[in-house]
């Protein structure tokens, strides 16, 4: 499980951010695939909505 960081718009859309491998992504130098979960280690909120709204 690779590691991330949450922004949380005020529009209610959230974007993750990667920050770091994990012990078994760094072995193969790749991010953890779509569907495993990940570990948020921060959750920034912001005052904004997302680009896409």
């Amino acid at each position: 499980m690779c590691f991330y960081h949450a922004y949380k718009h005020r529009c209610g859309h959230t974007r993750m951010v990667f920050q770091q491998l994990c012990q078994k992504a760094q072995m193969i130098q790749n991010k953890c695939p779509r569907g495993e979960e990940g570990i948020i280690l921060a959750t920034i909120n912001v005052e904004f909505p997302c680009s896409g709204c």
